[in-house]
């Protein structure tokens, strides 16, 4: 219970009064598809309550409001960060001073435009809007397991730091037995394999990312699990 907490505190802006347990947060991430499941279930109202008294577009586009900031925006920015970074062609000191800077810049502004823009058209197109807003975020946050997980923090300090060498085997593969089980009861099996595609796509994108830095960041975290969102969203 305590790690979930800390998962929603650090993964959400939620007022939350319990005590801060830095044990409980460094081992949180196994539970973060948990955390997941808890945003997707707040847009999924969302979207009900607002495709009642108006149409599925202005429906689309407040529940993506929500999404974003239950969050506080903290992964799209640092979608935004990681863009920045990645294409200023620097070496990798270059390009983590660029995601330090707290400025953004013409690649991440533009990163933020398409990627809610497909994040809008998915939702507003799906067939089942429900299924997909609650799958996704729980899609997302285990990509953010698996990268701390599988790289090595890129940084002495920062934000995801305190993650580092916090999860262990038995750990990811809890986080994974959760992130299956709920893919099957929302998705069933496309739900299975919208999360086998999405994971090999975002292992792909964290692969790259880890090769540019020799290692991840906290904002890398967010880009791979805004990435993984949009794969999830325009599969499902």
């Amino acid at each position: 219970m305590l790690e979930f907490i800390e998962a929603l505190r650090f993964l959400t802006i939620l007022p939350l009064r319990a005590p801060f347990n830095e044990s409980a947060l460094r081992k949180s991430p196994r539970v973060f598809p948990l955390a997941g499941l808890f945003i997707g279930i707040v847009t999924s109202i969302s979207f009900l309550i607002m495709s009642r008294i108006s149409t599925r577009e202005i429906a689309s586009l407040i529940t993506l409001f929500v999404w974003e900031s239950i969050t506080g925006g903290i992964h799209l920015d640092g979608f935004a960060d990681t863009l920045d970074g990645i294409m200023s062609r620097r070496d990798r000191e270059g390009i983590l001073e660029i995601m330090r800077d707290s400025r953004i810049g013409t690649f991440g502004a533009t990163g933020i435009f398409f990627m809610l823009g497909l994040k809008y058209l998915a939702i507003s197109n799906s067939g089942v809007p429900v299924y997909t807003l609650l799958l996704s975020p729980v899609i997302g946050r285990f990509l953010i397991t698996l990268s701390i997980y599988l790289f090595p923090y890129a940084r002495i300090t920062g934000k995801g730091s305190i993650f580092s060498g916090g999860i262990k085997r038995e750990d990811l593969l809890f986080s994974l037995i959760i992130t299956i089980i709920l893919s099957l009861l929302i998705g069933r099996i496309r739900g299975v394999l919208v999360f086998a595609v999405t994971v090999i796509s975002g292992l792909i994108f964290a692969g790259y990312l880890n090769k540019r830095i020799g290692g991840l960041t906290g904002d890398n975290y967010g880009a791979i699990c805004e990435f993984a969102e949009v794969i999830s969203l325009l599969l499902l």
